[in-house]
């Protein structure tokens, strides 16, 4: 598997769908600290998203998983 580094000063605007970043986050291909509001709407809807995420019945080796 390649790994991709990226600085911090690089930074990348997208859109994606509500199912997208659940997936996403619910994967741990994306954390919910590397996400930022830029809008209203985005702003719903991360978080909503996070709250589904953070009480899903999803297990991780017998731990929940939680997105503080």
């Amino acid at each position: 598997m390649t790994t991709i580094t990226v600085s911090n000063v690089d930074k990348v605007q997208v859109e994606i769908s509500g199912n997208l970043l659940t997936h996403l986050l619910n994967s741990g291909l994306l954390h919910c600290g590397d996400c930022k509001c830029l809008n209203a709407n985005a702003k719903t809807v991360i978080w909503h998203t996070l709250l589904a995420s953070s009480t899903s019945s999803d297990d991780l080796n017998g731990e929940e998983i939680l997105c503080a």
